[in-house]
C-alpha cells in the first residue's frame, strides 16, 4: 500500500499558547516526525516504528465545545493527533505488523471522523461571525463615504483627522482580514470532511491486504502454516523479484514475512542484504544425510 504524503498542519501559535499539553504534544511530533521519515527512508522501520509509538497520546483526546476560542484550538490539535497515528501506522506497515498498523488506521479514521463532525456544528458560526465582521466594515465605510472623502481632501489635516484617517485604513484593512478568516475556516472545515474520507478509504485498503492474505494461508497447500508459507515463499526461486521489483515494495513485504516467521534464516539475510541491518541469523540447517544400504 502507497501512503499519501500528509503535511503537518499548523497551529496558530496564540491557540498553542493557551494550551501548554497541546502544544508539548505539537513539539515533540514536529520534532520526531522528520526523524520517522527517515528512519522510514532509510529501510529502519523498526526504529521508526519506536519513535512514532512514543509519541501517541495515553488517552484520547477530547474536542473542548465550550467556546469558538476551544473549539478551534481542539480542532487543529485533533489534526496532530491524527497525523501522531497515521505515522505509527506508516512505521507499523513497514515493519510488517499490518493488524497494529489497521488499529492505528482506525484510530486516525476515528479521529478525523470527530474533528469533521464537530467542525461541521460549530465552524459555520465562526464562518458567519467573521463574514458579518467584513460586511459591517464595509457598511461603515460605505455609510461614511462622504465624510471620508472630506478628510482625505484637506489639504493640511490636524492630528484629530489624521487619527480617524488611520482608523478608515484599518476599517479597511479588516475587511480583507475578515474575509481571509472566513475563506480559510471553510477551507479547514472542507480539509478536515476530506481527511476523514481518506483515512476511512486507508482503512478498508489496509484491511482487505490482511484478508487476502489470509485467504492466501487459508487456500496454501500446508493449510495456514505460517512458517511453511514463507519457506515456499522464499525457495520460489525470483519470486520476490518478480512480483515486487521496486526495492521499498519487497522489503515491505520481506518485513511482513519477517512478522509471519520470525526465525526464517533467509526473510533475514534479505532483510540484512538489501537494507544494511543486522539480524542474527538462526544457524543453517543441514541437510540429513541419507543413510547407506548395506
Amino acid at each position: 500500500m502507497v501512503f499519501k504524503r500528509i503535511l503537518l498542519p499548523l497551529i496558530p501559535a496564540i491557540l498553542v499558547a493557551q494550551a501548554p499539553d497541546a502544544q508539548s504534544f505539537s513539539q515533540r511530533l514536529r520534532a520526531e516526525a522528520p526523524v520517522i521519515d527517515q528512519l522510514l527512508a532509510n529501510a529502519r522501520p523498526l526504529d521508526a516504528r519506536s519513535k512514532a509509538e512514543g509519541l501517541l497520546p495515553a488517552q484520547a483526546p477530547v474536542w473542548d465545545e465550550a467556546n469558538p476560542q476551544t473549539q478551534v484550538t481542539s480542532f487543529y490539535a485533533f489534526k496532530e493527533y491524527v497525523y501522531a497515528y497515521y505515522l505509527a501506522s506508516k512505521a507499523a506497515d513497514a515493519s510488517g505488523d499490518w493488524e497494529k498498523s489497521l488499529e492505528y488506521l482506525q484510530s486516525a479514521r476515528n479521529l478525523s471522523q470527530v474533528n469533521a463532525d464537530k467542525a461541521g456544528v460549530h465552524f459555520p458560526a465562526i464562518i458567519s461571525y467573521y463574514k458579518d465582521m467584513a460586511e459591517r466594515s464595509r457598511k461603515t465605510l460605505a455609510d461614511n463615504a462622504d465624510y471620508i472623502k472630506s478628510l482625505q481632501a484637506k489639504a493640511n489635516p490636524d492630528a484629530g483627522d489624521l487619527q480617524q484617517l488611520e482608523l478608515v485604513k484599518k476599517e479597511g484593512e479588516s475587511i480583507e482580514q475578515n474575509a481571509t478568516r472566513a475563506q480559510n475556516y471553510g477551507k479547514a472545515l472542507e480539509g478536515a470532511k476530506q481527511e476523514a474520507a481518506y483515512y476511512a478509504s486507508q482503512v478498508g485498503l489496509r484491511d482487505g491486504e490482511i484478508k487476502a492474505l489470509a485467504k492466501s494461508l487459508d487456500e496454501y497447500t500446508f493449510k495456514n502454516d505460517k512458517v511453511k508459507y514463507v519457506e515456499g515463499i522464499m525457495s520460489a526461486k525470483g519470486y520476490l523479484e518478480t512480483q515486487y521489483p521496486d526495492k521499498a515494495a519487497r522489503v515491505r513485504f520481506l518485513y511482513r514475512l519477517r512478522t509471519l516467521s520470525p526465525g526464517d534464516r533467509k526473510v533475514l539475510k534479505s532483510l540484512n542484504e538489501l537494507t544494511g541491518t543486522d539480524f542474527p541469523l538462526p544457524p543453517e540447517e543441514k541437510p540429513t544425510p541419507r543413510r547407506r544400504r548395506k
